[in-house]
């Protein structure tokens, strides 16, 4: 099983990061920072990344204000 923010989704083979974001219904965008097993990825490099089947993903949203 995968974690996405404690929330655990179904594993397929082949499945990428991005496609575990978007399973567990939580929202992408440019002021969310992307962990997974405590290394920061890039949005950029989300399709690419191959999941094993056991990782823990956090999603920070980053708020900004005056």
């Amino acid at each position: 099983m995968i974690t996405v923010n404690n929330r655990e989704i179904e594993f397929h083979q082949g499945m990428t990061l991005a496609e575990a974001i978007k399973e567990s219904g939580e929202i992408l965008d440019t002021m969310t920072i992307v962990f997974m097993d405590n290394n920061v990825f890039q949005h950029d490099k989300l399709h690419e990344k191959i999941l094993e089947g056991f990782e823990n993903i956090r999603l920070l949203k980053i708020v900004s204000g005056g």
